[in-house]
């Protein structure tokens, strides 16, 4: 979706980010609707997040920037172009801290989708059990609303494959939580987050899924993380070792990889702080706004911190608008409203602005233009 992270005041640019998908499937599509965020560069700068990683990517100059990681991106010219070195998954809120004490010894956050490798996953689990590692495990997997076109994409026989392979007696200690509800994210944060400070190791099995938000909500809690290579793209190359990350080079690494990494924890120590510098908010923030502040000059504009809208940026982000499937992760006005809105009724934006979920706050105003107000006070209460 697009997600407006600062307003424009007489002295410094607005900042408006587009994800992927809408720029494949909203703007490619419309010149109407490219004119018009070509006619907004006069007063904003324009972003573009990258929902996931592109090795054959074409720089569109109507984006200033790119949300992505310095590895994700390769521009197939070779143009050289602004990359923040950061996207959604490094602004995990302060509600995932260190700090709980561990229940679970593994905990698994995935959506029942096939790329996360769900079935690698009871494989490793497996096979600990085999060798006489009874450990607790927590598998917590939202799952996709039916629709039968998502077939050889959503891993619908979960529960029964989870059935198969471990018996009442193991499934005592191994929990597998299925969500149909509220996709893809049925849990609120502070739920989640006690989740995770209730474990003692994050295990993530896909082998081609970088940035892992899921990743980072481990890491600002104080847990390594095992997992393949691009698990721990997220953090800088200095910091992809362990006791942070243990990388599983082949599947049959990952059970070892467990119990070397639950040797390892609880983490505590200095790398802590430089860890979480790279995923908490609290500081990733700060950084964003300094590389926002040189871009902005770079094109020639002034530079305030006024008017900032940093809030849930880990899920603002890569949200999305008017597509995908309905839900937390989707706000229903089209790309093409909210800019309307923006160059229209700037009081209705300002006023979405001060609540924190800007563009959920704006929806009520764009459903109902003239009720905007009374509905944006009603929803921040």
């Amino acid at each position: 979706m697009a997600a407006i992270l600062k307003l424009p005041s007489a002295d410094a640019p607005g900042v408006i980010s587009i994800t992927t998908p809408e720029r494949d499937n909203v703007i490619k599509p419309s010149p109407e609707l490219r004119a018009t965020l070509q006619d907004l560069r006069g007063s904003w700068l324009v972003g573009l997040h990258h929902n996931w990683h592109d090795h054959a990517f074409v720089h569109d100059p109507l984006f200033d920037f790119s949300f992505a990681g310095k590895d994700d991106l390769r521009e197939v010219t070779g143009k050289s172009f602004p990359v923040l070195g950061l996207d959604a998954c490094n602004f995990t809120p302060e509600v995932f801290a260190p700090g709980g004490t561990p229940f679970w010894d593994v905990l698994f956050v995935a959506r029942a989708v096939y790329f996360k490798r769900i079935p690698k996953f009871f494989q490793t689990i497996r096979t600990l059990y085999d060798r006489g590692h009874v450990l607790r495990v927590l598998l917590l997997s939202p799952i996709p609303p039916h629709d039968p076109a998502d077939e050889k994409t959503v891993f619908h026989g979960i529960r029964l494959e989870y059935e198969r392979m471990f018996d009442s007696h193991e499934r005592e200690f191994f929990t597998l939580l299925t969500m149909d509800w509220d996709y893809p994210f049925p849990l609120d944060l502070p739920t989640l987050a006690h989740f995770y400070r209730s474990a003692r190791v994050f295990v993530h099995t896909a082998a081609d899924e970088r940035r892992c938000r899921v990743a980072a909500y481990a890491w600002a809690t104080g847990l390594p993380v095992v997992g393949p290579e691009p698990i721990g793209s997220l953090l800088p190359h200095a910091l992809r070792r362990e006791p942070w990350f243990f990388e599983a080079s082949r599947d049959r690494d990952l059970p070892r990889r467990v119990l070397e990494a639950l040797e390892a924890a609880p983490l505590a120590g200095s790398d802590l702080d430089a860890v979480r510098a790279e995923v908490a908010s609290d500081s990733t923030r700060r950084r964003l706004v300094d590389r926002l502040a040189e871009i902005a000059v770079s094109r020639g504009f002034g530079w305030n911190n006024d008017a900032l809208a940093l809030d849930r940026l880990d899920i603002r982000l890569g949200r999305h608008h008017g597509l995908g499937v309905p839900g937390p992760n989707r706000v229903e006005p089209g790309l093409a409203e909210l800019l309307d809105a923006i160059v229209r009724r700037p009081q209705d934006v300002a006023d979405a602005a001060k609540q924190g979920d800007l563009e959920r706050m704006l929806e009520q105003s764009i459903v109902s233009p003239s009720h905007s107000a009374r509905k944006i006070r009603r929803l921040a209460r």
